[in-house]
């Protein structure tokens, strides 16, 4: 019992700090972001079959172009924080959502959809 109650431990820390390293990019992304003018962002993301990417970021002004490496970082954080509220999206059929974050107020809101397959059996026997 004691391994399972140890991984279980480990399993919250980890947890922990993937949270404080969440609160911690936010903060200097949003410091980044605004000092460029940047007012909103909408991040799409997509997973299914075990795998899954951000398909597109929006940045509002449409007026200002991210550089790549800032978009990645973008890409990095709107993923982790939509993994974060539903961990798994990606298996099997999996979920896909939008992220939009207003700079300004600094809120975030998230829309996931999770997908699945429905299954009608009907048997008939001894007939």
């Amino acid at each position: 019992m004691t391994q399972a109650n140890d991984f279980y431990a480990q399993m919250l820390e980890a947890q922990r700090r993937a949270a404080e390293q969440r609160v911690e990019t936010r903060a200097a992304l949003l410091t980044e972001l605004r000092g460029l003018g940047v007012t909103g962002l909408d991040v799409q993301y997509d997973g299914y079959g075990d795998s899954g990417n951000v398909e597109e970021v929006v940045v509002t002004p449409d007026t200002i172009t991210l550089t790549e490496e800032l978009r990645r970082r973008v890409e990095d954080f709107g993923w982790d924080f939509a993994y974060a509220l539903s961990p798994g999206f990606e298996n099997n059929e999996g979920g896909y959502g939008e992220l939009t974050w207003a700079l300004e107020t600094d809120k975030i809101d998230v829309s996931h959809s999770n997908r699945f397959i429905e299954t009608d059996t009907t048997e008939h026997e001894g007939l």
